[in-house]
């Protein structure tokens, strides 16, 4: 599924999958602008652009650019289905997004059609969802989607949704 785009008369979305050509907007959603374009490395990942999205790449299996669909052609946001357990039938789900596209409902429209897909292409129970303790807009994000806190991991809290 190379394009989803989320259904009815809410919140128009894109879903696209990435792939190495996306590298310097997908790039510049966790290193902003200024890094973006130069081939040079950050101090954080040591990478550069395409060298930072091969890395993500092959740690997911699905992994999407966040569009709207009045401006498709500008990337605000990723999400993806990462370390997928068949035997537990349990895979996790995460994104981002730009600041500037926070509270409009965005990323739920995202996670809906991720989560439609974990459900028909891996035939998951479980999705798994990891939070810094201190970012209580995703924890209060993760837990309006019906995701709940199941521990934590050092500054990690884990926090789970069955789907089946």
């Amino acid at each position: 599924m190379e394009v989803m785009k989320s259904p009815g008369d809410r919140i128009k979305i894109i879903l696209k999958k990435i792939s190495v050509k996306d590298s310097e907007s997908f790039y510049r959603l966790y290193f902003g602008d200024e890094s973006a374009g130069q081939d040079r490395t950050t101090d954080e990942e040591h990478m550069n652009p395409v060298q930072f999205t091969e890395h993500i790449l092959s740690l997911c299996e699905e992994l999407y650019s966040i569009r709207t669909v009045e401006n498709e052609n500008i990337v605000i946001g990723d999400c993806a289905l990462h370390h997928w357990n068949q035997e537990e039938k349990k895979i996790e789900i995460g994104g981002s997004l730009l600041p500037e596209y926070w509270g409009k409902g965005i990323m739920s429209a995202a996670f809906e059609l991720l989560i439609a897909l974990a459900k028909e292409k891996y035939q998951v129970n479980i999705l798994v969802a990891k939070t810094e303790i201190s970012n209580l807009k995703a924890l209060k994000f993760a837990e309006k989607l019906g995701f709940q806190k199941m521990g934590n991991e050092g500054d990690i809290i884990i926090l789970e949704k069955r789907v089946s």
